[in-house]
């Protein structure tokens, strides 16, 4: 690929355009829908360093993985700033470490398979993070993670100190099929989630495989990465055992959302698809549907869980959908935020 007239090439094939951005970076604009994998991101930013171009504020995992290993740097998140030489690869902790700003990043253990890495944040709070030693790592994905786990922990205090570890692998998971992002079982303070959320050729690998499909899933959006969105949800599975042990607080919350859907329980509107459900149901159903997910009628949990990711991973630019915003209310009147 390379760079011409504002617009990337893909041979005589537009690729995509560059779109100047109010932090002085440019984003890029796809001329058409397009899978993204690894080999055309590395096409990509091969194509804008070659091109000189001098920052990317692009929010694609596999371009920023691929920008950061030709040497490309930025904090989490942000834009990224072309390098003024060649880049080198640094050691995955060492990137973790500097994209957790005031955090204590360390390697634990020595196993030649497994990436163990344990953060302390200044304000003494403790996560750690486990990873197949993989050459398709992207340590960026790691910090999002640690860093959304650890803003969730400092957001709800003790209600969230049962979560102390997050692992990132297939076998251990259960997720050979890669159908399941994350799971999560109450007691463990361990989550899991499948290796396409982190590790490069299995997050390519993911997105063949869902070309085309709909996902069922709520999706992020930018700042957030997919693998932020997974561990709010999985975290959320920790914090609702809070919840369902004051069955007030779970009839309250349940009436709430129900009110806002113009029914009198939540459960009201997941029972909208019976075949004897009265019409008010079906709608505050289809609002569900519309505003969370299709995953969030499934029961209860899964629905308060995707509605927790939706409020958490909120877009900067546009306010979440009403009953995203109801819920996230209702979290801040019973579970006001720790001091």
């Amino acid at each position: 690929m390379d760079v011409r007239d504002d617009t990337v090439w893909d041979g005589a094939t537009p690729f995509a355009t560059l779109v100047p951005t109010a932090n002085g970076a440019v984003s890029l604009q796809l001329v058409a829908p397009l899978v993204i994998g690894r080999d055309v991101a590395t096409s990509v930013v091969a194509a804008l360093t070659q091109a000189r171009v001098a920052a990317l504020d692009v929010g694609d995992a596999l371009m920023r993985a691929a920008a950061r290993d030709a040497g490309w740097t930025g904090a989490l998140r942000a834009p990224l700033v072309a390098p003024a030489g060649r880049g080198e690869r640094l050691d995955p902790v060492a990137v973790v470490g500097t994209l957790l700003d005031g955090a204590a990043v360390e390697r634990r253990g020595l196993s030649r398979r497994t990436v163990a890495i344990r953060v302390t944040t200044a304000d003494r709070l403790r996560m750690k993070v486990k990873v197949p030693d993989r050459a398709d790592l992207m340590p960026e994905m790691l910090a999002a993670a640690l860093d959304t786990a650890l803003a969730i922990r400092r957001r709800f205090g003790r209600m969230a100190s049962g979560v102390h570890s997050i692992s990132i692998d297939d076998g251990a998971g259960g997720f050979d099929d890669h159908r399941t992002a994350g799971s999560a079982t109450s007691g463990t303070g361990t989550f899991f989630l499948d290796t396409s959320l982190a590790c490069g050729e299995a997050m390519d690998a993911q997105r063949r495989r869902a070309a085309g499909g709909r996902s069922i899933s709520a999706q992020v959006r930018r700042p957030w990465f997919s693998i932020d969105g997974v561990v709010a949800h999985e975290y959320w599975h920790n914090l609702d055992t809070t919840v369902a042990a004051r069955p007030a607080t779970y009839v309250e919350i349940n009436r709430a959302l129900g009110a806002e859907l113009g029914v009198d329980t939540f459960e009201h509107a997941l029972r909208g698809r019976e075949t004897t459900a009265p019409p008010a149901w079906q709608h505050a159903l289809a609002r569900i549907v519309q505003e969370v997910s299709l995953y969030a009628t499934t029961n209860m949990r899964e629905a308060t869980a995707e509605m927790f990711k939706l409020w958490w991973c909120a877009p900067t630019d546009e306010p979440p959908a009403p009953l995203v915003a109801c819920f996230g209310s209702l979290l801040d009147r019973f579970y006001p935020p720790s001091v």
